[in-house]
């Protein structure tokens, strides 16, 4: 039964050698069994029902203290456990019988105790305790799903009846400590994905963490906030902010996943579920902050501050530098001018509002930069429709490497307009002098057009127009002529001279260079050394 899920056994009897019978006699793994514990009075084997939680009891009839009836009594009504039980009795009094059936005990057995018909009996009892399994994880799933629905539903409406709904079925009130938790992975910088490390959905990754944060007491319900985010109501916890970053960093790092790849977005905590909006919305703007710099790790809840602690004075010179910059076409300077405006709105704790007013004003200003004369040039549509949908959309969308990029864009394109020659050499040149370097590297066009802020299908687009040829080729083409030069001066194999210009695959090397000399590696060196 190696790896298999057993049903746990509680013995109780008050004789010291019949419980060492039940643990000598009986082959309880053998039959699916583990004895989790004994006890030698109802009263010690109620602490170790609430401790164990068996699946089975097996108890003596009489003992003193409290009697095998009234330990089954007791756990059945006081601690509404439903565990499947064996009475024990020396005693074929018809009165025992009675009382044994009134409790629903589950067999009634005469001592002595023979080994193959207690085995029999744990054989009996493997399908109904198997029943009773299944039931207690589909009911446990079907709560947890209602919980989870009722928690959504709650986030944005703190209504009494939602509340009061809620309360019902997370055994919550007005005195439970409440704190929220939103899970979203995090896949490079301003890029994410709907899973993190080793395939684990944000769910899967709160689920393992709140095993963690309730070692100490409390509880915890996950739910789907959105498509690839959800989120943890703690209750009960006890933990302060301080400490609840330090037990998710040790449970994460515990779990063999550090939190890298996962951001969470963490509330301060209140008390009863009437504050869960609030708490709701303190995640949704510890998250709009964090995503202008995203990083994964713990995000804490900063308090809003005044809008005489904000600084807007150098907010505007920060964007005022921005702008500067763009109309001068100046990358540098660009990203300095965004990492300062980002920095301050984390440093400050920037309530969203102002975030949002900043994006919407450097946006404004692009804008009004784009509606002159040339409209209907090739691609300024696009350029606008990228604009508008952004003035559109939630401050969220936003992060300083998104606004790099469409920053540098803008440049580039206002740029054109007076000297085509100038936008185009200002980064076409540049890539061109660091291909000439790193040719033999595996280069790709999304890294290079990263590399200097630029969408990838512009930055191929101009590369082209301004190269007579596509970015792949001309990296052909530099390898190539490299490797006439090596094929005329050095002794080196054709396959020796394919790997050092980048190329795995010697066989694919040789149709590149035919297809752009007309003849092979091999032919061309016989020629040129012969």
């Amino acid at each position: 039964m190696a790896g298999e899920i057993m049903y746990k056994v509680l013995v109780v009897d008050d004789e010291p050698l019949m419980l060492e019978g039940w643990k000598t006699m009986v082959d309880w793994e053998a039959y699916g069994y583990q004895l989790c514990g004994t006890a030698t009075d109802g009263a010690e084997a109620l602490a170790n029902i609430q401790a164990c939680d068996p699946d089975l009891v097996v108890t003596d009839i009489r003992m003193p203290v409290l009697d095998g009836l009234g330990l089954i009594r007791a756990m059945k009504e006081d601690l509404g456990h439903s565990a499947k039980t064996i009475i024990v009795s020396g005693f074929p009094e018809f009165g025992y019988a009675q009382q044994a059936l009134i409790y629903q005990v589950d067999r009634y057995i005469l001592k002595p105790l023979v080994t193959e018909e207690i085995h029999s009996l744990l054989l009996e009892l493997a399908g109904p305790l198997e029943e009773r399994r299944l039931e207690e994880a589909s009911a446990g799933k079907k709560q947890a799903a209602a919980a989870a629905a009722s928690i959504v539903s709650l986030l944005a409406d703190g209504e009494a009846a939602a509340v009061d709904t809620t309360e019902r079925l997370l055994g919550a009130s007005d005195r439970t400590r409440c704190r929220l938790i939103l899970a979203e992975p995090v896949d490079g910088p301003g890029r994410r994905t709907e899973r993190g490390a080793e395939g684990l959905s944000p769910h899967a990754w709160l689920n393992e963490l709140s095993e963690a944060l309730t070692a100490g007491g409390g509880r915890a319900w996950t739910f789907e906030e959105a498509p690839g985010r959800a989120g943890l109501l703690l209750l009960d916890g006890g933990l302060e902010e301080e400490e609840l970053e330090v037990r998710l960093m040790e449970a994460a790092a515990k779990l063999g996943r550090p939190l890298r790849e996962l951001a969470l977005y963490c509330s301060g905590s209140a008390f009863g579920l009437a504050a869960v909006p609030r708490l709701y919305r303190q995640v949704l703007e510890t998250r709009s902050r964090a995503l202008l710099a995203p990083r994964g790790g713990v995000h804490r809840h900063q308090g809003r501050k005044a809008a005489g602690e904000w600084r807007l004075e150098e907010m505007s010179a920060y964007v005022e530098e921005l702008l500067q910059s763009i109309e001068a076409c100046d990358s540098v300077g660009i990203g300095r001018a965004v990492d300062g405006l980002v920095g301050l709105f984390v440093r400050t704790g920037a309530e969203e509002g102002w975030v949002k007013a900043a994006v919407r004003y450097i946006q404004g200003e692009l804008l009004r930069r784009f509606a002159k004369p040339n409209a209907g040039a090739e691609g300024e549509f696009e350029w606008m429709r990228q604009l508008l949908r952004g003035t559109r959309s939630a401050a969220e969308s936003w992060n300083g490497d998104s606004l790099k990029r469409l920053c540098v864009q803008a440049a580039e394109r206002l740029a054109s307009r007076s000297s085509p020659a100038r936008a185009n050499g200002t980064f076409v040149s540049e890539a061109v002098e660091y291909l000439k370097r790193h040719f033999r590297e595996r280069i790709r066009l999304q890294d290079l057009a990263d590399r200097f802020y630029i969408n990838p299908a512009y930055f191929g687009q101009q590369f082209k127009r301004e190269t007579g040829c596509g970015f792949h080729d001309y990296i052909h083409r530099l390898r190539i002529d490299e490797a006439r030069r090596m094929l005329r001066r050095t002794d080196l194999l054709v396959s020796d001279i394919a790997s050092e210009l980048g190329y795995h695959d010697s066989d694919y090397f040789t149709d590149k260079f035919k297809a752009l000399t007309g003849e092979l590696p091999s032919a061309y060196k016989n020629k040129r050394q012969g």
